[in-house]
């Protein structure tokens, strides 16, 4: 009886607990709220000085799941002729505990490392930082925003150290449009 008792108070209290956490999405939600629906973007990936060395287009779609309580999105970047030729998926929660966003990346069909990036947004757009595990195995610090952001679009951008440390750059670019606009 009384191992019963002990384990319907484990029950009760987990379920309490979980009440507590995931009754409503939390006011943090609406920090996504600009990203949701459908975007037709242009990719351009640029050296240290600013010059475009690459450039294509690309879609970026994202909905909420979960209650409004995880933002979830779809990158793909596509050739001239509209075939997907990189694609990946970011999931994103806000934490309660820590008051910050934690999201993952997997780019579809290739190698990867699920490196956590966190994120907060203020009055400039939503900034987010991580440590990009390279080819050769080392963690490189990454730092990517979100700005300029209305309902008809906005502009996320990539930035990574100059080799040495200290300087930053702005390496990729994407300029994102709402479908229809």
């Amino acid at each position: 009886m009384r191992c019963l008792f002990l384990c319907l108070l484990i029950v009760c209290s987990f379920h309490i607990k979980s009440a507590e956490l995931y009754s409503g999405a939390p006011a943090a939600a609406s920090d996504y709220a600009f990203l949701i629906g459908h975007w037709q973007c242009r990719y351009e990936q640029l050296d240290p000085q600013g010059k475009t060395l690459f450039s294509a287009p690309c879609r970026w779609q994202a909905e909420y799941a979960f209650d409004h309580k995880m933002v979830v999105d779809d990158f793909s970047l596509l050739d001239e002729q509209g075939k997907v030729t990189y694609a990946g998926r970011t999931l994103r929660t806000f934490s309660l505990q820590d008051k910050r966003w934690h999201q993952v990346f997997l780019p579809v069909q290739m190698n990867a490392t699920l490196n956590p990036f966190t994120a907060h947004r203020d009055k400039e757009g939503v900034h987010l930082e991580v440590e990009q595990r390279l080819p050769n195995g080392e963690l490189q610090p990454a730092r990517f925003r979100f700005s300029q952001i209305s309902n008809r679009g906005f502009v996320w951008v990539s930035s990574k150290q100059l080799e040495g440390g200290g300087k930053w750059y702005v390496d990729m670019r994407i300029r994102a449009t709402r479908d229809g606009e």
